[in-house]
């Protein structure tokens, strides 16, 4: 079952802690900013102002610069620790003052201005929010109209195996029961956008062991979110052999021990009004 919201101080905490090596772990979050990312190929936009939401380290902002070079870019996120390591690892640019801008914000409460924005992004950000609809709602708020939003989060068969695991052994798991693709487009369609399209696509990653994949969800800070809360001593340790020999005995083939995470992709044009539209749905791959 799924109980309770996502804590927004034990979210920082987990994504400060995880920061300094988020950059070599979160390999699924690199790859979805690049699927985000190449979305934008064939979007007609030439923003000057552009927000990466909840940017981490900047996987998606970097890719936002090469294909903007001319704009400028606000990374926000909600651990400062992630903004750190962002200012680290992105290469300088020209004017790095006038191109590049880091702030450390609360997605449902953004400390810009309304419109501030040509183009709003977010990947893998919906997730890990108490209110993803104040959350879409911000991201209008600051886009301008005419101007686009573009994001990503995880859908419904997201470790899907996790959750049969758990079920079986009575532990819950902790987080927001994950959209589907009508929901996502829905979401979007009620805050007075147009041209709304939604896509999915199911990755199916493999690891030598599950501890090896639980020691990737703590690695990323999504441990805080998608575990129960950790048992202390010897006997916590055998829950979590226990919790990983099932998944392993029923998830194994061979290429290792595999995870499903089914991304969610979505775009649409800030409008005056709410439209009256379809939303084009395309099914996951």
């Amino acid at each position: 079952m799924d109980i309770g919201l996502p804590d927004p101080v034990k979210v920082r905490r987990a994504f400060a802690r995880a920061a300094s090596r988020y950059t070599e772990t979160a390999s699924l979050q690199a790859e979805v900013a690049q699927r985000l990312d190449e979305h934008l190929r064939f979007t007609k936009i030439a923003p000057r102002r552009v927000l990466d939401l909840g940017c981490g380290t900047g996987f998606f902002g970097e890719r936002l610069e090469r294909r903007y070079p001319k704009a400028r870019l606000v990374y926000a996120d909600i651990a400062e620790a992630m903004l750190a390591q962002a200012r680290r690892r992105l290469p300088k640019r020209v004017w790095p003052r006038r191109c590049r801008a880091f702030c450390c914000a609360d997605a449902a409460t953004l400390p810009f201005r309304d419109e501030a924005f040509d183009l709003v992004g977010a990947s893998l950000v919906l997730q890990w929010v108490r209110d993803p609809v104040a959350v879409v709602r911000e991201m209008r708020r600051v886009c301008r109209t005419g101007g686009l939003i573009v994001l990503s989060t995880f859908g419904r068969r997201t470790l899907w195996e996790l959750r049969e695991v758990l079920a079986e052994m009575g532990a819950p798991f902790r987080v927001l029961p994950f959209p589907d693709v009508m929901d996502l487009g829905d979401l979007l369609h009620a805050e007075a956008v147009e041209t709304t399209v939604a896509d999915a696509d199911l990755i199916v990653r493999h690891y030598p062991d599950a501890m090896a994949l639980f020691r990737e969800l703590k690695a990323i800070g999504a441990s805080a979110a998608a575990l129960p809360p950790a048992r202390r001593g010897l006997g916590g340790r055998r829950w979590l052999e226990e919790l990983a020999r099932r998944y392993a005995a029923r998830f194994s083939d061979e290429q290792g021990v595999r995870a499903s995470f089914e991304v969610l992709y979505a775009q649409a044009w800030a409008a005056r009004k709410a439209p009256t539209c379809a939303i084009p749905i395309r099914p996951a791959r």
